[in-house]
C-alpha cells in the first residue's frame, strides 16, 4: 500500500490521442484499480477525499482530470484509462 493519500499523491501526466491528462494514483496496489473520472467540469479534486482515501485502504485509486465532451471522447477516455492503469484488461470488451 502506498503512503500517499488523495491530497499527497504526486500529480502525474499521461498523453492520449495528443491530449495531456493529469492523474494521481494511491492506495493498495492489488487487483484492478478504481478509476474516478470527474463530472463534466470537474478536476482531480472533485472527489471527496474521505471517500477516495477510504476506498484506497483496500484498492488502488486513480483520480483524473478530464476534457470537454467531444465526438472522440470515448476513444480518448479508453486511451487515457489504458495509459494510466497499465492493466492488460483495460480496453478489452466485457463481452469477449
Amino acid at each position: 500500500m502506498s503512503n500517499y493519500t488523495h491530497h499527497t499523491a504526486p500529480t502525474q501526466f499521461v498523453e492520449a490521442n495528443g491530449i495531456r491528462f493529469a492523474y494521481r494514483r494511491f492506495g493498495k496496489k492489488q487487483g484492478l484499480p478504481l478509476v474516478f473520472n470527474p463530472h463534466l467540469l470537474g478536476n482531480l479534486d472533485s472527489w471527496d477525499p474521505a471517500v477516495t482515501d477510504g476506498l484506497a485502504r483496500e484498492r488502488e485509486v486513480i483520480v483524473s482530470n478530464d476534457r470537454v465532451i467531444s465526438p472522440t471522447l470515448e476513444a480518448t477516455m479508453a486511451a487515457k484509462m489504458k495509459a494510466t492503469t497499465n492493466h492488460p484488461a483495460v480496453g478489452t470488451s466485457i463481452d469477449a
